[in-house]
């Protein structure tokens, strides 16, 4: 048996980066539906969040890519246009629509089995009465937004203590809408518009529970490239694999050679391929270019990638207590020329238009420099344009990003 190719992690880094549209971003690549439609596919889709610091993190993560554009285009695209769909992904997420028969196939399978032996899943169960309530109203009144199940059933018990839920007939609608009897068909401000799922899904058939499976590893090395077991857990979460049902879907697809083995210099082993990347591999050019990523960006969703690969710990401080904040509530890390070289932490005032920029920190090993700085310049005077900022302000120490 041949010994796996050895490569190292600089290498590794530019194919992952190509394959998030990272690799020059920001402008250089113009956002129309053949692109977004393709960077759906090579990533596996944009989450949803409804944080909105700044802007909507699928707005955001696009941004970071392609530069200002117009956020009311991509929902035109996606929900006039049907060129993708709500579904879990990476939680919930925005799935090209050519990966419908993979969201038919967790539908039917719906609830996976480690959520049916949460002690979450309990509570939030709902009557069947609840359901069929939720149905025949989108039957008789056509798309309605989750907002209008707010109401509470004379019949439904006083909500517990221990953990806020929302009223039953909302809970039925995400049930449903996870299960496939109702879809996402619109977006209101931000808030989710349903329908009965056959009047928004086109009519396909779900993927083999086989296809199923090995969508977790081929989504996984589509959007990292070449990538441990280790750095394809949680990048792609539907299916959400037991280790030992991710070995078995390596294992086979190394059997009918529709995955390669490599090993990365200085990292624990072994890693995969998908062939036809390795056969590009060094004609991937070096990285170039500044940019600020959101952070639900699909370059994150796996943190001990960035870690092992970025040599960048990070974490999201939205959900940290004040206190115990260590860069801030919303904080981009900073991408340049490949590298996460630092983290800023911004506020859009949205009453007083001005994008302020509260602190930036640069990693201790990062030495500044004049592209550097030309470069954040130009991404923060983009970011304020794209989030339609009319002013800027950066803290005292850094005026020359003005």
């Amino acid at each position: 048996m041949p010994k796996p190719l050895s490569l190292s992690r600089e290498t590794v880094v530019r194919l992952w980066l190509e394959r998030q549209g990272l690799l020059m971003p920001r402008g250089n690549t113009i956002l129309t539906p053949s692109t977004l439609s393709n960077f759906l596919r090579r990533t596996g889709g944009l989450q949803i969040d409804p944080m909105n610091t700044l802007e909507r993190a699928h707005y955001l993560t696009l941004w970071s890519r392609f530069g200002v554009y117009e956020p009311d285009v991509i929902d035109t695209w996606i929900y006039n246009d049907g060129m993708a769909y709500e579904y879990w992904g990476h939680q919930a997420t925005l799935l090209p629509i050519s990966h419908l028969p993979l969201g038919l196939r967790r539908m039917r399978r719906f609830p996976p089995a480690n959520w049916s032996k949460a002690a979450w899943w309990e509570m939030y169960q709902v009557s069947t009465a609840s359901k069929r309530r939720v149905l025949r109203r989108l039957r008789k009144e056509g798309p309605l937004e989750s907002g209008a199940f707010e109401k509470r059933s004379v019949d439904e018990p006083a909500p517990g203590t221990a953990m806020p839920l929302p009223k039953e007939d909302k809970r039925a609608l995400q049930l449903l809408w996870h299960a496939g009897r109702v879809a996402v068909c619109n977006r209101r401000h931000f808030r989710r518009a349903y329908d009965l799922a056959e009047r928004v899904y086109p009519d396909l058939q779900p993927a083999s529970l086989g296809a199923f499976e090995d969508s977790w590893l081929f989504i996984g090395l589509s959007g990292n490239g070449i990538a441990s077991e280790q750095h394809l857990v949680n990048y792609w979460m539907a299916p959400d694999l037991a280790a030992a049902a991710r070995r078995r879907v390596i294992t086979r697809n190394l059997k009918k050679k529709l995955i390669v083995e490599t090993q990365v210099d200085g990292l624990r082993g072994p890693f995969f391929a998908l062939p036809k990347h390795l056969d590009n591999l060094f004609r991937v050019p070096e990285p170039h270019g500044t940019t600020l990523i959101c952070p639900f960006d699909s370059l994150l969703w796996q943190r001990k990638r960035a870690e092992d690969l970025l040599d960048f710990s990070y974490r999201i401080e939205i959900y940290v207590p004040p206190s115990k904040r260590v860069y801030g509530y919303y904080v981009l890390p900073i991408l340049h020329n490949g590298r996460l070289v630092g983290r800023l932490d911004p506020k859009m005032h949205r009453d007083r238009s001005v994008l302020e920029v509260k602190a930036v920190y640069l990693e201790p090993w990062f030495e500044d420099s004049h592209e550097f700085t030309t470069g954040l310049r130009e991404s923060l005077a983009s970011l304020a344009t794209f989030v339609k900022a009319t002013d800027l302000h950066v803290p005292a120490e850094w005026g020359k990003l003005t």
